[in-house]
């Protein structure tokens, strides 16, 4: 990736067809097709030599989190037919040997 800078002025250009896939998402994560764009701030510092690479922030941008979720009871089913057992979180009922496997809980 190319990276000129004329005053405010800051331009990428790719040097090849995964850094324009990645400028694209770039582009399409910092700019808002409605409403207000959002701004990249810099994190922590870069020092030539001895950072690998510079990070931003995209300001503004509303990150969900993930939702903690308690695991499910999980219950033992057998196949009447066969005698396998498995273990299942509950209300999934199995299907074994073409019938729905019975719980044991």
């Amino acid at each position: 990736m190319k990276i000129e800078i004329d005053k405010q002025i800051v331009k990428f250009t790719p040097e090849n067809e995964k850094e324009v896939q990645e400028l694209n998402k770039l582009w399409q994560y910092v700019v808002a097709c409605e409403g207000e764009s959002f701004k990249l701030v810099p994190i922590g510092m870069f020092v030539p030599g001895t950072s690998k690479e510079a990070m931003f922030q995209t300001e503004g941008l509303k990150v969900e989190t993930a939702q903690v979720t308690t695991p499910k009871k999980k219950i033992r089913y057998v196949c009447m037919e066969c005698n396998r057992m498995e273990e299942f979180p509950e209300g999934e009922a199995p299907v074994c040997c073409g019938q729905p496997m019975h719980p044991m809980d």
